[in-house]
Order: structure tokens, then C-alpha cells, then sequence
């Protein structure tokens, strides 16, 4: 089964930093989509990449998904969130 992965690289120093990073992505099979967006002073890129997973990943239970909101782990997003999230950034 394949899954799509969405994330968006942000330049924290200038345009050095998101250089490096997006060359990190690439190399990791991350391809850019669209162009620079700018928000603050940041650049930022959106990315995607398409990857195989062996099988669904089970459901997690409302006690599961708590625990890992107030863990501060970063959450997954889907294209729809991560898009909106840069919409509003812009």
C-alpha cells in the first residue's frame, strides 16, 4: 500500500538553512511542491513524497490519541491539514 507524506520546510535562519534542509529532503526522496511561500521573514517549501507501508495503520483508540496530544509529539498531517496550515501562514 502507499502512502502520500506531506511536510513543509522553513528557512528559521534565511534562505541558507532551507537550502540545507531541502537538499536533506530531496536526498530522503521528498520533491517540492509548488513555490517559496514567505511568512515573517521565514521561506518556507512545501514537500511530499509517496512511500510504500506494508500494511493500514490500526486506528488509535481516544485515550491514545490524548496521551500523544499532551506528549507535545508532533502530529502527522494529511495534504488537506498541512495545506490549510499554510495558508494560514500566508
Amino acid at each position: 500500500m502507499k502512502k502520500a507524506e506531506y511536510m513543509v520546510a522553513v528557512g528559521k535562519s534565511g534562505f541558507t538553512s532551507l537550502e540545507e534542509k531541502v537538499s536533506q529532503m530531496l536526498n530522503e526522496g521528498w520533491k517540492p511542491v509548488g513555490g517559496l511561500a514567505f511568512n515573517a521573514g521565514y521561506p518556507y517549501q512545501a514537500m511530499a513524497r509517496v512511500v510504500t507501508v506494508s500494511q493500514r495503520p490500526a486506528k488509535q483508540s481516544g485515550y491514545e490519541k490524548q496521551t500523544e496530544e499532551k506528549s507535545g509529539a508532533r502530529k502527522k498531517l494529511d495534504a488537506q491539514e498541512a495545506m490549510r496550515l499554510v495558508d494560514e501562514l500566508t
